[in-house]
């Protein structure tokens, strides 16, 4: 089966490293990782099996090979059409449709959008297990990120804490409400495992709304909002808003009107830097028809 491989060549600054400071400084591949690949994959130098303490110099080509990846055994394949909005070697990035969860459940094994990538793989014969990036609520439309493989998934963990994964919003609310930084404490409601609400004890949550139009529709003031996340809390736009008095339009488990048969929030784009070549790159998800109001 084919694993993912990386070839890399030793520079002047490099020389005198040994090859595991190689691998996980030049490479970017972590120690957890590195041991992994010492027992299931392979690292080479010139051609040469090479131990991780042995030093490299100049001109050196380092070969690592990554150990096969399996996706879980009792993970159902799905076969079925994906809106794919970008794929490499690294990544394959999706648009998710509203009212498709992004995880498969124990009550709905086999129709989240985890199941069609996983359908997709194995149709294309793609050897990687699911490495799911951003999650988002059934009824949330938009772009996914999906990770082809561990290294890409461990980089791109490391980007989302260190605020480099900057994740785009757009979000339809009744009335008007501005720009601004909401600052609040998520937590798990005590009446209910899914409900989320502000409360003191809860973990810290920032939202920042960057920008807001009212439009006229529905008969009644509508804000469009762009929105961007610097945490990921489980609902987190969802309560922000609703504490705010504001709740997304269609969110009818945060008091939110009614309008249209979901919540008004799509992941609009995605911007960071790619985790093979470290440039940046942006992608966009188009915004759903029953999300679009004329302004």
């Amino acid at each position: 089966m084919m694993v993912f491989e990386l070839k890399e060549t030793v520079t002047h600054e490099q020389v005198g490293w040994s090859v595991g400071h190689f691998c996980t400084t030049r490479l970017r591949i972590s120690r957890k990782m590195l041991v992994s690949i010492k027992h299931h994959g392979d690292i080479l130098r010139n051609g040469q099996h090479v131990n991780v303490n042995e030093s490299v110099d100049l001109d050196d080509e380092i070969h690592v090979s990554f150990p096969e990846e399996h996706p879980a055994e009792d993970m159902i394949a799905t076969q079925g059409e994906l809106d794919i909005l970008f794929e490499d070697e690294w990544l394959l990035i999706v648009n998710k449709p509203p009212g498709m969860a992004s995880i498969p459940s124990r009550l709905h094994p086999e129709r989240s959008l985890a199941n069609f990538v996983l359908g997709y793989y194995k149709q294309r014969q793609i050897p990687y297990a699911i490495h799911i990036v951003n999650r988002l609520d059934r009824d949330t439309s938009g772009l996914v990120i999906f990770a082809k493989h561990a290294l890409a998934h461990h980089q791109l963990s490391k980007m989302q804490q260190n605020g480099l994964l900057d994740r785009r919003y757009v979000a339809l609310i009744e009335g008007e409400l501005g720009p601004q930084t909401i600052d609040l404490p998520i937590g798990q409601t005590d009446h209910s495992f899914m409900e989320r609400m502000v409360r003191e004890d809860g973990q810290r949550a920032v939202t920042h709304i960057l920008k807001s139009t009212a439009v006229e529709a529905f008969m009644r003031t509508i804000s469009q909002l762009e929105i961007k996340l610097e945490t990921g809390r489980t609902h987190q736009i969802r309560v922000h808003l609703a504490a705010l008095g504001h709740p997304l339009v269609g969110d009818t488990m945060y008091r939110g009107t009614p309008l249209i048969p979901r919540q008004a929030l799509h992941s609009a784009s995605a911007q960071f830097p790619h985790p093979g070549t470290g440039e940046m790159v942006m992608f966009e998800a188009p915004l759903p028809s029953d999300l679009f109001i004329e302004q």
